[in-house]
């Protein structure tokens, strides 16, 4: 796999990790120039068709997560049978690793500092619809400077609606695991509460609560013991901080904190003022123990294989029974027909269930003496809860009791818009796809982001939008260009004002003699009308001045001393003359070309030589000419 380029875009640079799902490896995207992640799924899951769907589906739903304390995932691709996630590269180690390298319990306020970050991650993912379902220390990444990352919110999902029901073994990682989890039932978002809680204790003690032989046993023991406070492994640990934990970890989710939001009130108090700390007294009921009816569910999954052996015998029997049937064969017809018949059970038409609510369904299969059971959820443009498809169909022939598989509808899938401005288009196309979002890109001129930039979209970041919606991403152009006015035929005053206007500068000004036009004439511009050009360019002009023989001009060389500053200065000279202000010079000089000699030209008689810089009166003074 080193050395691999997927997507013709991701090149395979080394290994990082594995787990039971996928192997982690660190590439490079050669689009945006920028080291990622990247998990591939081992092959086992990558052949599991129901898996492989429903892992894209909750892989791109968790993409529209953008949190700094969540791994972001920029793609999600497949190659051949290859199935990945591009994810956000994080330069760490593992809360696992952490835990372990520190050799026991961590710094309490460090323990509940980290805490406090994947709980900002838990109820940022928990407000978008997205439940976790495995938050243990191997799925929190933590880096040099203690930000918490947490990953695998795709993963997860999927592992639970395919891997876990389809195998009907409790798999995973048990120790972390909420008792409504143990016993397969349906989950909410107090299931991630609940891990954290046993995280949050594994950090103050260096251990989990429960430990046992197998997955079954560690899951029986949340089902049915008690959760010690941490305190008694760690006697650094505050009473208070032993109540957050408790309640974080009741066995009824009721009692639990209801929101990753309460979590991190109280976790944030504690690290403030751990007095100001309020708990009541239903906080802590005692734990109740599950009914024996569920934990025998799970004894009886970790007798599978004794069942197996009692199959093969009630096999054998049933060979006795077909020998039997042979030897009935032989009776008459009448007496065959009589043994049918006492024997028979009638067989179910299965009905048509599709379209109808999910309580509906329920109802209409009871009446026909059969079970219903959700095999997925799926969205859909049809009213959550309505019956997609059915399995068997409409018209089956089944024995009653039979179990009907329903798909039910999710409702119309949302997804939050992510926030794309500022960053490369490329980039926040990529952002929003992975987010289930179609993009229209619209350029447009802009002075305050760089070409190729996003600077507004629409609809606006943080709204709830259908899946599959079109966001409007608007990128820039750059600033926009000016059009070069046409000055030719204007006096200099004119020229400069107009240029001016247009967002341009006058630059260099060269005189020419001509004949029969009037003095200060623009002849010719250095850059044609219309052309686009950068704003604030200068353009240069060719002006006219009276020939040299004119008896009516006279010249003299005027010296400037200009001023002592740094950088360089925009030098205009005047002459006011019979009422009139003309300009006879302008240029870019700096103080190293002081003095400066211009030679001006005016008529016989009485002047004002007026010398501008930067657009301030430098000096005045009289001449004759």
């Amino acid at each position: 796999m080193i050395g691999r380029m997927l997507g013709n875009r991701y090149e395979i640079l080394e290994k990082i990790g594995e787990g039971g799902m996928a192997k982690v490896y660190k590439a490079k995207c050669h689009l945006l120039n920028r080291i990622v992640a990247i998990k591939i799924l081992r092959p086992e899951f990558a052949a599991d068709e129901n898996f492989v769907k429903k892992f894209k589906r909750e892989s791109q739903a968790a993409a529209s997560l953008s949190h700094p304390n969540i791994v972001g995932i920029y793609d999600v691709g497949q190659e051949g049978d290859i199935y990945y996630i591009v994810m956000e590269y994080v330069k760490g180690r593992t809360l696992k690793e952490l835990i372990r390298e520190n050799g026991g319990p961590l710094e309490v306020k460090r323990a509940v500092e980290i805490a406090s970050q994947v709980c900002r991650a838990l109820d940022h993912a928990h407000k978008n619809k997205i439940i976790h379902r495995d938050i243990k220390p191997q799925n929190i990444l933590v880096t040099d400077e203690d930000v918490v990352k947490v990953t695998d919110f795709g993963i997860a999902r999927a592992a639970n609606g395919a891997t876990i029901t389809y195998t009907g073994d409790v798999i995973g990682t048990a120790y972390y695991f909420s008792p409504e989890q143990a016993k397969g039932s349906i989950v909410d978002e107090r299931t991630d509460i609940y891990s954290l809680g046993i995280v949050l204790f594994e950090m103050l003690t260096g251990k989990v609560p429960f430990e046992g032989d197998s997955p079954i046993s560690v899951a029986l023991k949340h089902i049915q013991e008690d959760i010690l406070p941490p305190s008694r492994l760690n006697e650094k640990v505050p009473e208070e901080l032993d109540k957050i934990v408790l309640k974080a970890t009741q066995k009824d989710p009721n009692l639990r904190y209801q929101t990753a939001s309460e979590f991190l009130k109280d976790l944030d108090t504690f690290l403030k003022n751990p007095k100001d700390l309020k708990f009541e007294e239903k906080d802590f009921e005692k734990t109740k123990v599950m009914p024996s009816r569920e934990a025998e569910e799970l004894k009886r999954a970790a007798l599978k294989r004794e069942r197996e052996k009692k199959r093969k015998e009630i096999r054998k029997k049933v060979g006795i029974v077909l020998l039997v049937l042979l030897l009935l064969a032989s009776l008459s017809y009448g007496t065959v027909y009589v043994l049918n018949n006492f024997f028979k059970v009638n067989d179910v038409v299965v009905p048509n269930v599709v379209g109808l609510s999910l309580s509906q369904a329920s109802k209409v299969l009871s009446e026909h003496n059969l079970k219903m059971e959700i095999s997925e959820e799926r969205y859909s443009d049809k009213p959550e809860n309505t019956i997609l498809e059915q399995d068997p169909p409409q018209g089956a022939l089944v024995k009653p009791g039979t179990t009907v598989y329903v798909v039910i509808s999710k409702g119309r899938q949302m997804v939050i818009v992510p926030n794309v401005i500022g960053r490369d288009y490329l980039e926040a196309k990529n952002v929003l796809e992975n987010a289930g979002l179609k993009v229209n890109i619209i350029e447009n001129y802009n002075e305050q982001y760089q070409k190729g930039y996003v600077f507004d979209q629409n609809p606006r970041y943080g709204v709830q939008v259908e899946y599959g919606t079109t966001i409007d991403v608007y990128v820039s152009k750059g600033p926009k260009p000016s059009i070069v006015p046409n000055v030719v035929n204007m006096n200099l005053d004119e020229a400069k004002a107009s240029l001016e206007s247009a967002g341009l500068t006058l630059g260099k000004v060269i005189y020419k003699e001509a004949d029969n036009v009037p003095e200060n004439t623009v002849l010719e511009q250095s850059v044609p009308p219309d052309t686009e050009v950068q704003k604030g360019s200068p353009i240069d002009l060719i002006v006219s001045k009276l020939p040299q023989n004119s008896l009516q001009q006279q010249t003299k060389n005027v010296i400037i001393n200009l001023p002592n500053k740094d950088g360089p200065m925009k030098v205009e000279v005047y002459v006011i003359q019979d009422g009139q202000k003309n300009l006879v010079y302008s240029g870019e000089h700096t103080s190293s070309d002081s003095p400066l000699t211009v030679p001006v030209t005016a008529h016989k008689g009485k002047a004002v030589i007026e010398v501008d810089i930067d657009g301030q009166v430098y000096s005045r003074v009289e001449a004759r000419f």
